[in-house]
């Protein structure tokens, strides 16, 4: 097993949805069902702290654009195109390649409707989900379909919170997710934030992504963005914001004073050319800081482990190797996702007591040399998944989904893609 940087050799016992026991002495029941896995490296399920399912049957089509291009003139016209059943192709293909390659957990912001259909494909993966249906109602460049009024945006989110928030016996949570600055007015966040202090409830949303982003939001309302964020009182212990690249000294302090978390996206960022977050600097400020892929529009891949090692490379490129190891990269993408999220005591590593989301690796399938977190890291850690539990419950087996049928769900997301260019009058 491998738990951060402190490799146990034994067996792991799973009574019900948690971890029984760790070590050579597990005492299984005579009854139990046994995973026979020798020389396998075991450790926490990965956690996602920043994910668009609802754009992954995007990928590839809003290739080679900024920030804000990439959201006008692909993202937000193919979402505004969005039918139910697209939407839930896409979470489901979404859901498989987070599965099969080792996240139990994501943070994931819908679109501006069909949020029912969101939550039913994350309730019937198995996978441990937060999820809101986006926040929209304002954006220059937005199409009118995607927009809604302040009034019917706050109305789906409190019908969404009611119906589905802890449910699938706490697995599955809603979260607020007003979009970002530019698209939601002040009277909308300072709803939000008001609802989500009120109701105890994470807040997902977009920070300082992007340099042409940070002007804008600077020129609508007088504010950096993370000032503004405090001015609306998003900013709080239960907000998790996207990316942070481009924050500066004063904003940094207020990340530290209000205890909002970032959910850094290397891969994401690098590929929209949106910079480099600073995770040495940010968590020196004792800010939370957990990972994510972000989207298959702006990544194409939705495998946690590069984006562990991608924020390793990342940091040792600002501030020298050892800035984060290997340990550090599997850490960001257990422990600190969960203490982000504010799970942590019951999920992000492998304690007796803790929720059994656990992760089973192959090291045959890795890249061979090294010690367990750099093999896994450096070595292609997705590709090695073999199985993966939640709650106890096996969603993959011998690197074989057990809640979606591949074939099936790769296949309707293919019909959905050319549905879906065709809707949005896309080539």
């Amino acid at each position: 097993m491998v738990e951060g940087a402190r490799p146990i050799a034994g067996d792991l016992l799973i009574s019900g949805s948690r971890i029984a026991a760790i070590g050579r002495d597990t005492n299984p029941p005579p009854d139990a069902d046994i995973l026979d896995r020798p020389g396998h490296y075991v450790l926490p399920g990965l956690i996602q702290t920043h994910i668009h399912l609802v754009q992954t049957v995007f990928r590839g089509l809003a290739e080679d654009l900024t920030l804000l291009d990439w959201l006008r003139r692909r993202v937000w016209p193919l979402e505004a195109a969005h039918d139910e059943a697209s939407v839930r192709a896409s979470v489901r293909l979404g859901l498989l390649e987070c599965l099969l390659s080792g996240t139990t957990t994501v943070l994931d912001m819908g679109t501006t409707k069909h949020g029912d259909a969101q939550a039913e494909e994350l309730i019937r993966s198995g996978i441990r989900a937060f999820f809101g249906q986006a926040m929209m109602d304002t954006g220059e460049g937005a199409p009118p379909e995607l927009l809604e009024t302040t009034r019917q945006s706050l109305d789906a989110s409190a019908a969404l919170m009611k119906k589905w928030n802890k449910s699938a016996n706490g697995r599955v949570r809603y979260a607020y997710a007003p979009r970002f600055a530019l698209s939601c007015s002040r009277d909308l966040l300072e709803a939000v934030a008001t609802l989500a202090k009120m109701n105890d409830i994470i807040v997902h949303t977009h920070t300082n992504e992007d340099p042409t982003e940070r002007t804008a939001i600077e020129s609508v309302t007088g504010r950096a963005p993370v000032a503004y964020l405090v001015d609306t009182g998003i900013a709080s212990e239960r907000t998790v914001a996207a990316h942070g690249v481009h924050v500066d000294d004063a904003e940094l302090a207020m990340l530290r004073e209000t205890r909002m978390s970032i959910a850094h996206c290397p891969t994401s960022n690098l590929k929209l050319g949106a910079g480099i977050a600073d995770v040495k600097r940010l968590r020196a400020a004792r800010v939370a800081v957990g990972i994510g892929s972000d989207g298959a529009a702006c990544n194409n891949r939705l495998d946690a482990f590069e984006e562990a090692r991608m924020a390793s490379l990342l940091a040792r490129s600002l501030h020298g190797v050892g800035t984060l190891t290997a340990e550090g990269a599997l850490l960001l993408a257990t422990r600190d996702g969960a203490k982000a999220l504010r799970i942590d005591s019951e999920v992000g590593t492998l304690e007796v007591g803790k929720r059994a989301d656990v992760v089973v690796i192959d090291p045959d399938r890795l890249a061979a040399g090294g010690d367990p977190a750099t093999r896994i890291v450096f070595g292609g850690g997705g590709r090695g998944v073999r199985d993966v539990f939640v709650d106890g419950t096996a969603l993959v087996k011998d690197g074989a989904s057990l809640t979606l049928d591949a074939a099936e769900v790769r296949a309707r997301g293919t019909e959905a893609q050319a549905l879906l260019l065709r809707r949005a009058s896309l080539s």
